[in-house]
C-alpha cells in the first residue's frame, strides 16, 4: 500500500504590524499633581488636592469612573440610588476609614480565651442569652451596611471605603460573640423579638433613613450595652472582647451621627422626616424592650447571679437612662426635634429621669 503523502502546513498569515498612538498619555485632567506623606504616613484624605479634592453635591456619573478621572464615553451606568453628596457624606469617613485598618484585631488569637473559666450555670445561661442578641445585632449591621454600600455613587469614596470596613468590623463581632457564647459550656440562647431588626433591614426610604435607625437607635443602645457589659465582664477574655467592640462601635456611630448632622444641613425638611422615623422607631424598640428576655439576662449578668439579679436590675434601668439621655444628646447635637413625652411603655418610665 502506498504510503500517504504528508500535508505541508499552511503558511500562517503574517499579523498586522501594531502602531502604538499613545493618545491616552494627553489625557489628563490636571498633570502635575503631587500628594506628599505626613508624619502618619500617606493617608486617605491626603489625596484630595487640586481637582482630586472636588466633591461634587451631586456625583451625576453613573458608571465607576474614579473621582478625578476622565470619564469614557459609552460606559453603561450602574444606576446608583444614592448619588447626592448628603445622602451618605460624612467629614469624618476618610479618618475613620485609616482609623479602622491601623486598629485592627483578630479574635482567633488576639482575644485571651484561655482566661474563660467555669461559671455558674445561671450566669453562664445569662451571657449566652445577651451573646445571641448581640450576634443577631452585629448580623443585622453587616446586612446592612452590605445592601447599601454598593447603591452608595463611586465619586463618594472615602464613604464607600469607611464603610467596607465597617462591615468587616461587624464580621468580627459577630465571630466574637458567637464565639463566647460557645467557649464555656454553653450555647446560643433564644432568638430575640427583633422588631427593630426588621425595622433597620427593611428601610427603603434611602441609606441616610436607615442610618437613623442603624446608628442613632441601635447603635447608641448597643454601645451603651458593651459599656455596662465590660463594666461587670467576668473575665478578660469578656474584657477584651468589649473594649475592642466599644471602639470600634464608636468609629460606627461617629460616621454615623456625622452623616447625620450633614444631611440635616443639607437638605430641607431632612430633620422633619428623621423626626418622623424616631417617633416610629421608639415604638418598635419599646416592643423589643417589653420582652423579658434580654432584660432579666443582663440583670443576671450584671448582678452575677439568680440570687442578685434585683441588683442588677437597677445596674439595667441605670444603663437605659444613660441610653435614652445619650440618644436625646445626639439628636440635640444633630438638630433632630425630640420629646421623650410621646414614649410608651416601657420606655415612658424612664422620661422623667431624663
Amino acid at each position: 500500500m502506498a504510503k500517504a503523502k504528508a500535508k505541508t502546513p499552511a503558511k500562517a498569515p503574517d499579523a498586522p504590524r501594531y502602531e502604538p498612538k499613545y493618545n491616552w498619555m494627553n489625557k489628563s485632567r490636571q498633570w502635575g499633581v503631587r500628594v506628599k506623606p505626613s508624619k502618619a504616613g500617606l493617608r486617605l484624605g491626603d489625596l484630595n488636592v487640586g481637582i482630586y479634592g472636588e466633591i461634587p453635591m451631586e456625583w451625576r456619573d453613573q458608571s465607576r469612573n474614579p473621582r478625578g478621572a476622565i470619564p469614557r464615553k459609552g460606559m453603561p451606568p450602574v444606576g446608583y440610588s444614592v448619588r447626592e453628596k448628603s445622602g451618605c457624606w460624612a467629614d469624618s469617613a476618610a479618618d475613620l476609614y485609616e482609623e479602622a485598618i491601623q486598629r485592627r484585631w483578630a479574635p482567633a488569637t488576639d482575644v485571651p480565651w484561655d482566661s474563660i473559666e467555669p461559671l455558674p450555670d445561671d450566669l453562664e445561661h445569662a451571657i449566652c442569652q445577651v451573646m445571641t442578641e448581640l450576634t443577631q445585632y452585629a448580623n443585622v449591621d453587616i446586612e446592612t451596611i452590605t445592601q447599601w454600600q454598593h447603591q452608595l455613587s463611586y465619586g463618594y469614596h472615602e464613604v464607600k471605603q469607611y464603610l467596607a470596613t465597617a462591615s468587616f468590623d461587624a464580621a468580627r463581632h459577630y465571630e466574637c460573640f458567637r464565639k463566647r457564647a460557645l467557649a464555656n459550656g454553653g450555647g446560643l440562647g433564644l432568638e430575640g423579638p427583633g422588631q427593630v431588626n426588621r425595622m433597620i433591614l427593611e428601610s427603603r426610604g434611602g441609606w441616610t433613613e436607615a442610618s437613623v435607625y442603624l446608628f442613632l437607635l441601635r447603635g447608641v443602645f448597643m454601645l451603651t450595652v458593651l459599656q455596662y457589659l465590660e463594666r461587670y465582664a467576668h473575665n478578660d477574655a469578656e474584657r477584651f472582647i468589649y473594649a475592642h467592640v466599644i471602639e470600634d462601635k464608636a468609629r460606627h456611630l461617629t460616621y454615623g451621627v456625622d452623616h447625620l448632622k450633614f444631611a440635616v444641613a443639607h437638605e430641607e425638611d431632612k430633620k422633619m422626616v428623621l423626626a418622623t422615623l424616631l417617633a416610629i422607631g421608639d415604638r418598635f424598640l419599646a416592643r423589643d424592650m417589653a420582652d423579658p428576655v434580654l432584660r432579666e439576662a443582663l440583670a443576671i449578668t450584671f448582678g452575677g447571679s439568680i440570687a442578685r439579679a434585683a441588683e442588677g436590675m437597677e445596674i439595667y434601668h441605670d444603663m437605659m437612662r444613660t441610653f435614652l439621655r445619650r440618644h436625646l444628646k445626639y439628636c440635640e447635637w444633630i438638630d433632630i426635634p425630640r420629646s421623650p413625652r410621646g414614649w410608651i411603655e416601657p420606655l415612658a418610665q424612664y422620661a422623667e429621669d431624663l
